[in-house]
């Protein structure tokens, strides 16, 4: 389920990780008229703590998750919320990117990008 709130945002209700499949179409009409670089951003970050959410908070299993974005000139606030036990993404370790591709290990760049973007 998603559509207008107020204060001209858009919220997006999500119940397990399928819901995934809905987002990109949600992201299009609430990030409408935005400049295509910033909406791309956007939409890598939501999609990634989205997954993060159901992957490693609900560990696969369905629960709550509910995403609101709205815009102004030059500003998008997202806000996310679920009910899947905290994490605080400032205790995630920093990812090894300076590494041969090999020798690194797996994971942990999702935050990594989330950050660079956002």
């Amino acid at each position: 389920m998603s559509g207008l709130v107020g204060g001209g945002s858009m919220e997006f209700r999500a119940g397990r990780l399928q819901d995934l499949a809905r987002l990109p179409a949600f992201l299009d009409d609430a990030c409408a008229g935005i400049h295509a670089d910033a909406r791309g951003e956007v939409r890598l970050a939501i999609e990634e703590v989205f997954t993060n959410i159901y992957a490693h908070g609900y560990r696969g299993r369905p629960g709550p998750v509910d995403i609101r974005v709205g815009h102004s000139p030059g500003r998008i606030t997202v806000a996310i919320t679920d009910q899947a036990p905290a994490f605080d993404p400032a205790s995630a370790p920093t990812p090894d990117i300076d590494s041969d591709f090999d020798s690194r290990r797996v994971g942990g760049l999702g935050w990594h990008m989330v950050h660079r973007v956002m």
